[in-house]
């Protein structure tokens, strides 16, 4: 394959193009993690809420130290 200055001056000139814009974009706002979970965690809580669950189907848990 054989490639012509004038070519090569493109691909370059049209690289360094596609960098200078990818750099000037901003970067993605970060997203917290721990409010987002904590969010998660509500919304379940209050869907579970909803089930009226008898004593005997609740699992019996002894903490011994």
């Amino acid at each position: 394959m054989k490639i012509t200055r004038r070519q090569l001056a493109e691909a370059v000139a049209g690289s360094a193009a596609v960098a200078l814009a990818a750099a000037q974009t901003p970067a993605p706002a970060t997203r917290d993690f721990n409010a987002e979970s904590r969010e998660s965690h509500r919304a379940n809580s209050d869907v579970l809420k909803k089930f009226d669950l008898p004593m005997s189907i609740e699992p019996a848990f002894a903490f011994k130290a």
